[in-house]
């Protein structure tokens, strides 16, 4: 899940660098392949950087943080790009921390704009 937004916020990030309509990249990805009830619901609030509270960004962190301590102490290779997001909006803006997880798009935003995530 938090896998799947941090992909969706670097993308809409990359689509509003680039400007592209939210609304143009929202159609796309319903339609698509990465279709799914999170993009439809979650997607058009992070275009307009509205971060109502159904789940903390501070408790997927800690999810995210979770899952990738049990992957390293399983050998298992996993990327930790998404949890390094999630830590970047959660430093980046500390109030965020009780924003919903979706507010993980500030960190893509600043990202995008800095150039400082490859």
């Amino acid at each position: 899940m938090g896998t799947q937004l941090a992909a969706l916020a670097e993308g809409l990030a990359l689509a509003s660098a680039l400007g592209l309509s939210s609304e143009d990249v929202q159609a796309v990805l319903d339609g698509g392949a990465m279709a799914s009830p999170m993009v439809a619901l979650k997607g058009p609030m992070m275009a307009k950087r509205e971060y109502p509270t159904a789940f903390p960004l501070k408790h997927a962190l800690k999810d995210m943080r979770f899952a990738l301590n049990l992957a390293e102490a399983s050998d298992l290779p996993v990327s930790a790009s998404a949890t390094g997001l999630f830590a970047a909006a959660d430093a980046a803006v500390p109030s965020l921390g009780d924003a919903d997880f979706c507010a993980v798009m500030e960190a893509a935003r600043a990202a995008a704009a800095t150039g400082s995530v490859r």
